[in-house]
């Protein structure tokens, strides 16, 4: 009687084929252009969680295969998927050491650091003739008038909305800033330079109402993502200027620092210099904005556009970007880089996150974020130390 075949039986066989098929085509999806909108969400979260979506698909499809007669191009797809899975890690963790950061697997897993509980305080509407515009409120930890950190969401100007991430404004409160996570009009009903007015009239009355809110009103600073950084710098950086005035009766007093992370900040370059892959047809998100094209909004295209900005009194600044967005060119940092230099100034802070696509942030704990994370922090704490 012969012996019996060693290995998996049909049905795991085929499991064990299906399972390296897919990991090796999620492993894929990380490396190849996003053509498409879905296909730029796909990219960027699987990417994100590489070690949660693709790694155990391709151990689970390679145990199942077993030893047996299986092709050994199943095998070699999956352990193929293994290493893929492993890329952005391989990428990314050399610039951890470089900028003598730590990351933290347990974050990566756990969704983020773990902190006491946060105060905070939803759907704040503090200035009447705009009871629409809302603002979530997270108190600092620690004793005394907080530094307030003001968040402006992105979403292509005509879209997003407050508390998209949340998680991460409960650690920047843990770390003893208080949050004002805001909204704005949208475009196409509220064209530029609206959304940057708003958010000067709720930060004002923030400012107005910092005894009440607990916090210094002298220690103030922007974060914006994707057009919200667009937004946000040009709010920082026109403080005071009359053409950009708030959109309510508040003062229009500078802050003490701006961070943006992928944010267009030049937007008539933006506009021309289309690339292969656009998969939100950025050029026409621009125009939805500014209300046309450069050809017919030319001043409104440079006053939106931070490099048009620059100056000595500026504040201080640090630009995110990943080295792989596929909506903002990371060249826009270089851009904003230039103009400084053409002003006479030290180049503005920057990280350049390896391997990161836009949007890298929304995974709290995930490779990008952590290394942006402490990179805000120690630039926060150094730009609203008390005078």
């Amino acid at each position: 009687m012969p012996p019996k075949a060693s290995g998996p039986g049909p049905t795991r066989a085929r499991f064990g084929r299906l399972a390296c098929l897919n990991a090796i085509v999620l492993g894929l999806i990380m490396v190849i252009p996003a053509l498409t909108r879905d296909l730029w969400i796909a990219r960027l979260v699987v990417s994100e969680l590489s070690l949660i979506v693709v790694l155990p698909v391709a151990l689970v499809g390679l145990v199942a295969l077993g030893r047996g007669a299986s092709p050994l191009i199943y095998r070699a797809t999956g352990t193929a998927a293994i290493f893929l899975s492993l890329l952005p890690f391989a990428a990314t963790l050399p610039a951890y050491s470089a900028h003598r950061r730590s990351f933290s697997l347990h974050e990566y897993f756990a969704w983020g650091p773990s902190h006491p509980p946060v105060d905070r305080r939803t759907d704040q509407a503090l200035e009447p003739s705009r009871p629409d515009l809302r603002l979530d409120f997270y108190r600092g930890h620690g004793e005394g008038p907080r530094p307030l950190l003001v968040i402006v969401h992105g979403g292509g100007f005509r879209g997003g909305d407050k508390g998209e991430n949340q998680a991460i404004s409960e650690v920047f409160a843990d770390a003893g800033y208080s949050v004002a996570d805001i909204q704005y009009r949208l475009s196409p009903a509220a064209r530029f330079p609206l959304a940057i007015a708003d958010v000067k009239c709720l930060t004002g009355r923030l400012r107005e109402r910092a005894q009440e809110f607990g916090i210094d009103s002298d220690r103030v600073a922007y974060l914006g993502r994707s057009a919200g950084g667009a937004i946000a710098i040009i709010a920082a950086y026109s403080a005071g200027d009359a053409r950009i005035a708030p959109a309510c009766d508040v003062a229009d007093d500078p802050v003490r620092a701006i961070i943006t992370m992928y944010g267009p900040l030049d937007l008539e370059w933006g506009w021309r210099q289309r690339p292969f892959a656009d998969p939100i047809l950025g050029y026409q998100t621009l125009e939805t904005y500014i209300g046309g094209t450069p050809a017919t909004h030319l001043d409104a295209y440079r006053m939106a556009s931070a490099t048009s900005w620059v100056n000595a009194s500026v504040p201080k600044t640090l630009l995110i970007q990943g080295d792989r967005d596929s909506i903002v060119s990371p060249h826009h940092v270089e851009l904003l880089t230039q103009a400084f230099a053409r002003a006479g100034l030290a180049s503005p802070r920057q990280l350049l996150v390896p391997f990161a696509d836009h949007g890298f942030d929304y995974h709290p704990g995930g490779l990008g974020e952590q290394l942006a994370r402490a990179e805000i922090l120690e630039f926060l704490a150094e730009s609203l130390q008390r005078r």
